[in-house]
């Protein structure tokens, strides 16, 4: 028979009550009876249940229990439930390099990533992002601040930056972190927007850079640790919940300085020589962008044989466009004479070499910026002409000695000299014996008269014999840098001349004679700053 009765039911989300409701009394038919009922989820019971879902690794049961309540008696019905599951972190969990790319530099390889939640509340829920990277240059990378913001469709539930700077080291890896924490007081109004939009969220998890300017804090975006991802469930339907990523763009949306141009130069002066570099550095950034003015610190050296020539450096503040750079310094007597003997003593060649270490402080980060690296070689070879000569010498008309196997080598080099070994053997053509008293020598470079000067042999060789010769003869390297500021003021060429006399004693008298085989002019040309 027909009676009256109410039906109540709750509905539970991992044991979070989030709704109830009842009927009031309804007449029934005699049968099975099909009733609609209607109420609210309680939108303040939202972060409960978030907390529980991240808890339980991003699963729920939903569970509606009725009972029917008529008159005395009340029969609770069985429960339905139904288990959906999300996974919205998986996309940031990644094995696969990537690249980070300013400009056309390589500023670091992300190796990994991940992310987790911590244990939430109802007040918060902690989550931890980190990237594994690698810094492929020869000066490190760090990030002033970093900062962060979480948003579920559009509905900002977390941001902040970081209180430490992070650097990665020269040629190294570290792991940068990310600590961050949604706050649950705005999940209510996210859920609203969730089931407006057919249970569907998109999680924009954004991190950047923060860069102070002049008109505030501006933000440069990291998007290798940036991830967007979009989460469908269907709580009442008990389809299956579903996640994909959403690609975030690339790069940071600026743009780091480049080297344009370098232009070398080693001009004589007033008072000796002055090496110098020109540099043409582009800032390609607009006025209006968080890179409109870029910090430059570069350190610059040139070195020939080790020897440094020059070691500057400036701090500068890159506006738009381009920018140039003068480094630069007076080059000692000394140092030019310290470059000599090593020449020398490499065997008459010299490696030049241009280091630097340029540095661009981007705001959100201090990246280093490629300088083109100078490495050649230059070689001379002065006393090719001496090499296996040989001279017959002449007294009155009259042969008396043969030099034969001549050569000259250099010795070891002082500051204060350089040492021309003169070797080979003399054959006496004549019965009489004959002495090699002195050898004499001359030497000029551009006119520039590096030696002039006679060293003893006093070697005695009977009739008909051979002896063996040797003498040192000496460049006055303090005439070195005079040469060498004739030889830049045209255009690294030098015009050589080397002279030699022999004086010999014979039958009592001695007699100087000119050997000009072994006498030469010769171009010595270098090309240590033009091109190659």
């Amino acid at each position: 028979m027909p009676g009256v009765a109410g039906v109540s039911y709750d509905v539970a989300m991992n044991d979070v009550t989030v709704a109830s409701g009842s009927s009031g009394g309804l007449a029934l038919s005699p049968g099975q009876n099909e009733v609609t009922l209607e109420t609210y989820i309680d939108n303040e019971k939202i972060p409960a249940w978030w907390a529980s879902h991240i808890n339980e690794g991003e699963q729920t049961t939903l569970s509606v229990q009725p009972s029917v309540n008529a008159g005395l008696l009340s029969k609770s019905l069985p429960a339905e439930e139904r288990t959906f599951e999300t996974d919205m972190l998986s996309s940031f969990d990644s094995d696969e390099a990537q690249s980070v790319e300013v400009g056309d530099q390589t500023l670091m390889t992300v190796e990994s990533t991940d992310a987790s939640w911590g244990t939430a509340t109802e007040n918060r829920t902690p989550l931890q992002f980190s990237g594994t990277v690698n810094n492929p240059n020869d000066a490190p990378v760090s990030f002033s601040k970093l900062g962060y913001e979480i948003s579920m469709n559009d509905v900002t539930v977390a941001g902040g930056t970081t209180d430490e700077g992070v650097e990665i080291g020269a040629n190294s890896t570290e792991t940068i972190r990310v600590d961050a924490a949604l706050d649950n007081r705005k999940l209510d109004e996210w859920w609203v927007t969730h089931l407006e939009n057919g249970e569907e969220t998109t999680l924009d998890v954004q991190v950047f850079a923060a860069v102070e300017t002049d008109d505030g804090t501006k933000r440069v975006p990291l998007p290798f640790l940036s991830e967007r991802v979009v989460f469908e469930t269907d709580v009442l339907g008990g389809g299956e919940a579903t996640t994909r990523a959403v690609d975030t763009g690339d790069g940071f949306g600026v743009e780091p300085p480049t080297v344009e141009s370098v232009e070398r130069d080693w001009q004589s002066t007033d008072d000796g020589t002055r090496f110098s570099t020109r540099v043409v550095v582009d800032n390609p950034n607009a006025a209006d962008s968080a890179l409109s003015e870029v910090g430059l610190d570069a350190q610059y050296r040139v070195a020939l044989n080790d020897v440094t020539l020059v070691e500057d450096g400036q701090q500068t503040t890159l506006g738009p466009g381009r920018t140039e750079l003068q480094f630069g310094d007076d080059v000692s007597d000394e140092t030019i004479t310290r470059w000599w003997t090593s020449h020398v003593e490499s065997g008459e060649r010299t490696d030049l070499t241009a280091e630097s270490r340029v540095v661009a402080d981007l705001g959100f980060a201090e990246a280093p910026v490629p300088f083109p690296a100078e490495d050649r070689t230059f070689e001379t070879d002065m006393l090719s002409g001496f090499s296996e000569s040989e001279e017959t010498v002449e007294v009155m008309g009259m042969p008396v000695a043969t030099l034969h196997g001549m050569s000259t080598d250099w010795g070891e080099p002082t500051m204060e000299r350089t040492p021309m070994v003169v070797s080979g053997d003399v054959t006496n053509e004549r019965r009489q014996e004959l002495t090699i008293e002195r050898f004499g020598y001359e030497v000029r470079m551009n006119d520039v008269v590096l030696a002039d000067n006679e060293s003893r042999v006093g070697t005695t060789i009977p009739g008909k014999e051979t002896r063996h010769v040797e003498t040192t003869g000496y460049l006055d390297n303090s005439k070195i840098p005079a040469w060498w500021v004739s030889h830049l003021e045209n255009g690294e060429r030098s015009e050589l001349s080397v002279s030699y006399y022999a004086v010999v004693e014979y039958q009592g008298s001695e007699y100087t004679v000119e050997l000009d085989s072994m006498s030469y002019n010769e171009t010595v040309e270098t090309n240590a700053f033009g091109e190659e």
